[in-house]
């Protein structure tokens, strides 16, 4: 007897893509469905009637997976996600499982898979080696992402990331200022790759070479921010774009400790905005997304996909740029 993953492999495709055919719900392309079904029809392979109608029962929860917050400033980011995801699945009679993963420590998703507790997740932070998106799609559980992955058959909604801070480094690059520096976090994830991505992309648009010795990246305490500002203000760079808050937050309360006056000594600038970043003297030019919008979004989307209803692979939401006094 075939298995679905026999099918799977005799066809080349996915064990996923093969569900989905079967059971008519979520994303795949009618050529693609239509092979399938054709080869199950000549094949005489059915799917087994047990396992199909537990893949057709519906808890009513969805799971939110939340990596562990390792600093203050990534806190109102995940709060406004389960908040605008709250909202939505109340509104469609679900409840939320909120699980915090530890690192690359898959078990808590795979206890919920094997006791059947949710009808889909929503992975709120991305990588590009993701550990947790292949065990999803093995298990043929509906999900969606709140970030972007490599693998184009997964469902993404994302910002622009790459596109707004190209348009922020641009704008700064119009203001002839000559020495932009840069300090990243950690590169593994996909929203600071995309960022650094948007930033090398402004220069190469105004044809100007990246200076590499102002560029710092995998910036993950406040020892080496500092380090590297230290370095930064030697070398007399002329403004800091900062991957994140957190870091534009470190970054602006060091340089008052050192009594360096923005944006008369140096310009500052970031590639997200909170309100952290409210509460100084100076307001601080930065990129602005729509939390609440990115992950409301999500959760429609996931319910969509859960309903067995046709969705976009990837949704691109947009941003704002907010000059203020930090770069002028």
């Amino acid at each position: 007897m075939k298995t679905i993953h026999d099918v799977a492999k005799e066809l080349g495709v996915s064990a996923s893509t093969v569900s989905r055919a079967i059971s008519g719900k979520g994303r795949i392309g009618k050529t693609t469905r239509d092979r399938i079904l054709r080869y199950i029809e000549e094949s005489g392979y059915y799917p087994n009637a047990v396992a199909q109608s537990l893949a057709q029962a519906k808890t009513n929860n969805i799971a939110v997976i939340l990596p562990k917050v390792h600093t203050l400033a990534d806190i109102p980011f995940f709060h406004t996600c389960i908040y605008a995801i709250e909202e939505v699945a109340q509104a469609n009679d679900y409840d939320i499982l909120v699980v915090v993963t530890q690192g690359r420590d898959t078990r808590p998703l795979e206890r919920l898979i094997l006791n059947r507790k949710v009808d889909g997740m929503i992975l709120t932070s991305t990588f590009e080696n993701d550990c947790f998106v292949p065990l999803l799609k093995e298990n043929q559980i509906p999900f969606v992402t709140i970030g972007a992955v490599p693998d184009e058959d997964v469902v993404q909604i994302d910002n622009d990331n790459a596109g707004a801070c190209a348009e922020l480094t641009g704008v700064l690059l119009s203001k002839k200022i000559k020495h932009i520096a840069y300090l990243g976090g950690n590169m593994e994830q996909m929203v600071n790759k995309n960022r650094y991505q948007g930033f090398c992309e402004a220069y190469r648009q105004c044809g100007r070479e990246l200076e590499e010795d102002i560029i710092y990246k995998v910036l993950d305490s406040k020892v080496m921010i500092e380090k590297a500002l230290d370095e930064l203000l030697e070398k007399k760079a002329d403004c800091i774009l900062c991957q994140d808050d957190f870091i534009c937050n470190e970054v602006v309360h060091m340089l008052a400790d050192k009594q360096v006056r923005i944006p008369e000594d140096i310009k500052i600038a970031s590639c997200h905005y909170s309100r952290i970043l409210e509460n100084y003297p100076v307001m601080i030019t930065s990129l602005k997304f729509d939390i609440e919008e990115l992950a409301g979004t999500a959760c429609s989307v996931l319910f969509d996909m859960i309903d067995g209803k046709e969705v976009p692979g990837k949704t691109v939401l947009d941003y704002e740029i907010i000059l203020k006094e930090s770069t002028k």
